[in-house]
């Protein structure tokens, strides 16, 4: 392989020579570099704007619906007794709670049932017993080679599944020479559990089974009134709120306050502030001059950034419209923007405003709609959806699938199976027997039926109606046997049809149906908004539409954060795209220097080679010369 030493020969440091002018061919390629770390920190700045922006959103969003405000607090006392209310009573609030008070006594608590077999001498020795027990209408057989413990695991087996058993079997050793099998239903109430031989069989004496515990009911009094259940705790007796029974004690009254916390809504605004202050904070930075007039923020003068902070203080200057003028800023009730863009609570003022015109502040923030009509419902609405006064046309009413019988005698003649089949495919049949009257037929079918298809007494006849509007009710009905007059088909509810418009505008906006809700379709101002119509009757409807800061700011929020579409992520893919071209560039230019430099460096090696082989040739005509002198 051919090497050179710089200057070796010609005296010359070329090497040196050659890096400084690589060195000056560089310079292009470092400027580049320079440029790329500038876009690199653009794009961490715009990271750290996407990650407040997105902060201000979560605080923004908490404050945009309705929901967001039915936050409450529960408090309470207890008299009439030395025990403590947690003693008693535990209890939660949920979000479709409202304000009230409640007197509770809890008379008992629900309990589950208990049995005990009688003595065995072995717990792991067979037994000798064979046969098949029903347990909650699930058999279990027994082997003669069966010990108690292996009855007690073939039990609890039937406990996996789709259908669990919902009793669990345990062992007590009384002593040496007693075991007993004990059977315990996993849910409380007056229920309980049932057990009883197969046709056929006759095992369940040999077990003796006496009550430990009897199920039974929970019970309450709230109000005056005298309330069961068959657990413990109680979601479906006051909207919105979640009673535990721990204990019973007739004699003590709970009285329980529900009251709207204030507070807690409070708490969501201040959020909002800190974090709309945090973004304005962050953008005064970036454009901050030191005092020797240089500029230190990555992002100073980006037109991008000032654009995102003239939205946002627009939105938080700007009127809610379609409220009433007295109440239609957020300065209005306390939330205040200084002279730096800054907000700030006047404490006071908002606190007063929660206390005496709650609804007002919440007509503040979030997104509405409203009718004259009671039978047209706001449900949702699009990002795109403006504030104003709007006409719904409905032209055709939801109604629901269902069929009802004819000749029915009262009787059921023969024994005859009901098949139902839902919109999602889900399917039950049911099996009558001869001489079943009406009522007994409505209960059996309705009962635990979770196909959303309800049976009811129409005048003497059998009907079936689905409890679902509209398409996502259908069904389809199979009969067999019986006397029933029932007529095998499917039966289909309609959908509430309709449109909407601007009022005074001549341009009607389409809208779907499904069941009893209009949504908006694609492509349209109105897309995605969802509204519900109740009523028997068409008609044009008159529907009011409101937008509230925090719904504004969302939806703003929404078009700059998007991970896809959004501002924040156009501008970041923009750097990094420049970053990507630049490193494409600065590639090729590093082939070039080095092709540069590989052939400098061939050039003066090829000069060293040249010269040592002039000098060579040099030394030898001396020698040859020397010689014929010397001669």
């Amino acid at each position: 392989m051919a090497f050179s030493i710089s200057g070796m020969v010609s005296g010359l440091d070329w090497s040196s020579m050659i890096s400084q002018l690589v060195q000056l061919e560089r310079r292009p390629i470092t400027l580049l570099e320079e440029k790329q770390d500038t876009l690199s920190e653009k794009k961490t700045a715009w990271n750290q704007v996407n990650s407040k922006l997105l902060s201000l959103k979560t605080a923004a969003s908490s404050l945009s619906s309705l929901d967001d405000f039915d936050v409450f607090k529960p408090s309470a006392t207890i008299t009439g007794s030395g025990s403590e209310v947690g003693d008693l009573l535990g209890y939660a609030v949920g979000s479709n709670a409202s304000e009230g008070t409640y007197d509770i006594v809890v008379n008992r608590l629900a309990t589950a049932e208990k049995t005990a077999s009688t003595g065995f001498s072995t717990a792991s020795g067979a037994l000798g017993l064979s046969g098949t027990l029903l347990i909650n209408d699930q058999e279990l057989t027994i082997a003669a080679t069966d010990s108690l413990s292996t009855i007690q695991q073939k039990i609890n087996a039937m406990n996996s599944g789709d259908d669990p058993v919902n009793v669990t079997a345990s062992i007590i050793t009384v002593a040496d020479d007693e075991y007993r099998l004990t059977l315990t239903s996993k849910n409380t109430g007056a229920d309980g559990f049932t057990i009883e031989d197969a046709p056929g069989s006759t095992v369940l004496s040999e077990f003796g089974f006496t009550e430990v515990t009897a199920g039974q009911d929970a019970q309450i009094t709230l109000d005056g009134f005298t309330i069961t259940r068959s657990t413990n705790q109680i979601t479906d007796v006051i909207s919105g709120v979640t009673l535990n029974l721990l204990g019973a004690d007739e004699e003590a009254t709970i009285t329980l306050n529900v009251t709207r916390d204030n507070d807690g809504v409070k708490e969501k605004i201040q959020d909002f502030v800190d974090s709309y202050n945090e973004v304005m904070s962050y953008i005064a930075g970036q454009n901050t001059v030191s005092e020797e007039g240089e500029t230190t923020g990555t992002l100073f003068g980006d037109t991008s950034l000032q654009t995102i902070k003239s939205t946002l203080r627009r939105i938080v200057l700007s009127e809610v419209t379609g409220l009433d003028s007295t109440l239609n800023y957020l300065s209005l009730v306390g939330v205040n923007i200084d002279k730096t863009g800054k907000l700030s609570i006047d404490d006071e003022t908002l606190d007063g405003y929660l206390e005496t015109n709650f609804q007002d502040v919440v007509n503040l923030f979030v997104a509405q709609g409203s009718s004259t009509s009671s039978d047209l419902i706001y449900v949702a609405s699009g990002r795109d959806m403006e504030a104003g006064d709007y006409e719904v046309e409905v032209t055709q009413t939801a109604t629901r699938a269902g069929t009802v019988g004819s000749g029915f005698s009262g009787t059921l003649g023969s024994d005859a199976t009901i098949t139902l089949t839902s919109s999602g495919g889900a399917e039950r049949s049911i099996t009558l027997s001869a001489g079943w009257d009406l009522a007994t037929i409505v209960d059996a079918i309705n009962d635990d039926n979770t196909l959303g298809i309800t049976a009811e007494d129409d005048g003497g006849q059998l009907r079936i109606t689905s409890d679902s509007y509209g398409t996502p009710g259908n069904f389809i009905l199979s009969v067999s046997g019986g006397n029933l007059g029932l007529t095998d088909g499917e039966y289909a509810g309609l959908d509430v049809a309709g449109r909407i418009r601007l009022s005074g505008s001549g341009d009607w906006m389409t809208m779907t149906g499904s069941g009893q809700t209009l949504v908006g379709d694609d492509d349209q101002a109105v897309e995605d908004l969802r509204i519900k119509y109740t009523g028997t009757g068409t008609g044009t409807f008159d529907f009011s539409f409101t937008k509230g800061v925090g719904e504004l700011f969302d939806n703003a929020l929404y078009t700059m954060t998007d991970s896809i579409d959004g501002y924040v992520a156009n501008k970041q893919e923009s750097l990094q795209t420049q970053i990507d071209n630049l490193d494409r560039k600065i590639e090729k230019m590093e082939i070039r220097l080095t092709k540069y430099q590989e052939t400098l460096n061939a050039k003066y090696t090829a000069m060293e080679t040249m010269l040592s082989t002039l000098q060579s040739q040099q030394s030898w005509l001396e020698g040859q010369i020397n010689g014929l002198f010397g001669s």
